[in-house]
């Protein structure tokens, strides 16, 4: 009991730490004032710690609390190889957010749940926008990540990044959520810089039966329905539909509403086969409407008064995909899979509207080579035709984009079961800059079962966007000396070329007992040609045109641990350490010291316990801390620099299963304030606080 209680005394006291400043943080920092009532939540944590063996109680115990850390490390992972291999074998920063994870934290949407893993910088923006980013870069329009669902990459290509308001896929059915920090571009080509996500969902035979949610709060309602079933002796499938309303939040300087409501419409299905054991084919897809209000803070226009003091409008997303993914076993370890999709997005806000088709081809093969090797090769094609509508605040042309690429992976048992080395490369051609290479080498070393080291060294390069060769963004309308009222943009460069990362990393992972799991990562990445914005003065005024006129490093280290005392009690604990320089060649619009590396938080802590009070109640708690940032807000067309503080948010929640297949949820998010500004978009809408949210929620399976 003492171990356990200084063990919940430890976590908070680690949550509360900063590594530069923990004396300040303590005492003078703005959560000072606050400070007794962290005392109490936490203390009240540690209290429960401390309390619970004397009060579990034995009966339906919860699958994945049931499971030991030794069962849990050997969770399958596909996206670090393009093949199944344990947690433990992965030779990169590999962190696995479970179907259970997702359901103990209460979170609502996709980018909440990233914030579980260690190295990945999750921030809400408004009620249907966030900052997601891995290792550095954070902004809106991060485009460092490449983030797929089942394979599909959801990565956008007019600006190279992901609208994380138009991924809305049923939580319930996702299986799990693959985080690799780190370059996967031998693997998964270009823009898989810093990191790659992998949102895999559940296969149609884990889903038989039926599913309905309705949730409800201040800030929330949301029902969904689900339905699978098996419709012949080998083949099994889904449909799905869900609706969500997210309301208002407040605007930072007035606190006024901000009238950023968001509401996410959603269907799609599942088809899985499995004619027989060498053979299984997968058929999905999904089609959604999203609505959202939209305050635009400094709206320039063309005629006079030139700058509106707000606007409001409502934007419309919509689009549809379809799936389909053939898998054969050869025997003799062989195996040959081909995927094919078709995406098309339309998005259509008041400063832009945008569509785009984008057809996929990916074929890839799997054999031994002999009594060492084992080869995984495959090449793919992607076309993406992309149609946009000029106006005074963006234009663009209308264009069709080719890729084509080759990779193949070589992984070399040096010493069987011991000692591994993995060698490959990816080749790809676009359209944009031509041929680019990205080679890696990994090699893992297993002195004993439970110890793996792994080093890895990669070359990952990100390719330019449309908006950043060929578009026309609207800085604002500003006077010239003679009295004339001119535009200033932001110009695409015919000549930007590709963004280029030379990255190294080093890890470590250490399941010291069945009950406790260590994961360590530490990286240094060194990058070339990084976008800038680079002024330049015309006839017709002040200009800026992209360029590649930055260079520059990045550091850090990552620490996961996962500690089960008792079958219904769990721990899981992340901290990670990050570092930026970027050294700009030429003078930038805004200063490139701020705005790339003062975005992404020094520090980040998050602590996660779950409980099992008695066999059909449970709580969840998970605390979070982050160091400041530095934001621009769009202030009259210019930047204003923003200082966002130091940030401890709490979330609760409490599960109860009055009957097999019922299950109640009352859930609480950012408890220890009732708004808070998290994160500035780089676009013309004002900072906005989001609201504390507590919601209840029904689901119930049958």
């Amino acid at each position: 009991m003492c171990f356990l209680y200084t063990s919940g005394l430890l976590g908070y006291i680690f949550l509360q730490m900063r590594t530069q400043d923990i004396c300040s943080f303590l005492y003078f920092s703005k959560w000072h004032r606050m400070k007794k009532k962290r005392y109490m939540l936490l203390t009240l944590a540690a209290t429960v710690q401390a309390a619970l063996p004397g009060v579990l109680l034995a009966g339906q115990g919860n699958e994945y609390l049931d499971m030991d850390i030794t069962q849990l490390m050997s969770i399958t992972v596909t996206s670090v190889a393009k093949k199944e291999q344990s947690l433990l074998d992965a030779a990169a920063a590999a962190f696995v957010i479970t179907q259970e994870d997702i359901r103990r934290s209460g979170v609502t949407t996709l980018p909440d749940a990233l914030a579980m893993a260690p190295g990945v910088q999750v921030a809400r923006i408004n009620s249907g926008n966030w900052s997601v980013s891995t290792r550095g870069f954070a902004g809106s329009t991060s485009n460092k990540l490449l983030v797929l669902i089942d394979g599909r990459s959801v990565y956008s290509p007019a600006y190279s990044g992901v609208f994380w308001d138009m991924q809305n896929t049923l939580l319930e059915d996702v299986e799990r959520i693959e985080v690799i920090r780190g370059p996967g571009g031998t693997l998964w080509g270009a823009n898989a810089v810093n990191g790659v996500i992998n949102i895999i969902t559940k296969q149609a035979q884990d889903t038989v039966g039926s599913l309905v949610r309705i949730s409800g709060g201040n800030q929330l309602f949301g029902t969904a329905g689900r339905y699978g079933a098996k419709l012949g002796e080998n083949t099994h499938g889904r449909a799905y539909v869900s609706y969500d309303s997210y309301g208002s939040n407040s605007l930072y300087e007035t606190k006024q509403s901000a009238q950023d409501e968001w509401r996410p419409l959603q269907t799609g299905f599942r088809f899985d086969g499995e004619p027989d054991e060498e053979l299984n084919w997968t058929l999905q897809g999904d089609a959604y409407r999203n609505e959202k209000e939209q305050f635009v803070s400094f709206l320039w226009l063309p005629d006079p008064p030139y700058l509106s003091d707000g606007f409001q409008d409502s934007s419309l997303h919509k689009g549809a995909n379809i799936l389909g993914r053939v898998h054969k076993h050869m025997g003799a370890g062989k195996s040959l899979t081909f995927k094919a999709y078709y995406d098309y997005a339309e998005r259509s806000e008041y400063y832009y509207q945008l569509d785009f088709d984008t057809l996929d081809l990916d074929l890839q093969y799997q054999t031994p080579w002999g009594q060492r090797h084992n080869l995984t090769f495959g090449a793919g094609y992607r076309t993406v035709w992309g149609k946009f509508s000029k106006n005074f605040q963006v234009a663009l042309s209308d264009r069709q984009d080719n890729l084509y690429n080759a990779f193949i992976q070589d992984e070399i048992a040096l010493i069987p079961e011991k000692l591994l080395l993995t060698l490959g490369a990816k080749y790809e051609h676009n359209d944009y800059t031509g041929s680019v290479w990205q080679p890696s080498a990994r090699i893992l070393w297993k002195p004993q079962t439970h110890h793996a080291f792994w080093l890895s060294s990669a070359r990952a390069v990100r390719t330019p966007g449309m908006v950043e060769r060929q578009g026309k963004v609207l800085l604002g309308v500003y006077p010239m000396p003679d009295g004339r009222m001119v535009p200033s943009y932001v110009f695409g460069n015919a000549s930007y070329g590709n963004e280029k990362l030379y990255a190294y990393e080093a890890g470590y992972r250490w399941q010291a007992t069945n009950r406790l799991f260590f994961d360590a990562a530490t990286f240094y990445y060194d990058y070339h040609n990084v976008q800038t914005l680079t002024p330049e003065m015309t006839p017709s005024g002040l200009h800026a045109n992209f360029t590649n006129n930055s260079d520059g490093y990045s550091y850090g280290f990552e620490l996961a641990a996962d500690w089960k005392p008792a079958e219904q009690l769990n721990f899981a604990l992340t901290y990670s350490y990050f570092k930026l320089d970027l050294q700009g060649n030429t003078p930038t619009v805004v200063s490139q010291s701020d705005f790339r590396t003062k975005s992404t938080p020094r520090h980040q802590v998050s602590w996660r316990g779950s409980y099992s009070l008695l066999h059909n109640l449970q709580f969840n708690l998970w605390a979070r801390y982050r160091s400041s940032i530095v934001n621009y807000a769009i202030n009259e067309g210019r930047g204003k620099k923003l200082n966002i503080d130091d940030a401890l948010i709490v979330d609760a929640n409490i599960i109860w299963t009055p009957r097999p297949g019922l299950e109640l949820m009352l859930a609480a998010q950012n408890l220890l304030e009732s708004q808070r500004l998290n994160f500035v978009s780089e676009y013309a809408t004002p900072p906005t606080e989001i609201e504390r949210s507590i919601y209840g929620k029904i689901t119930w399976r049958f």
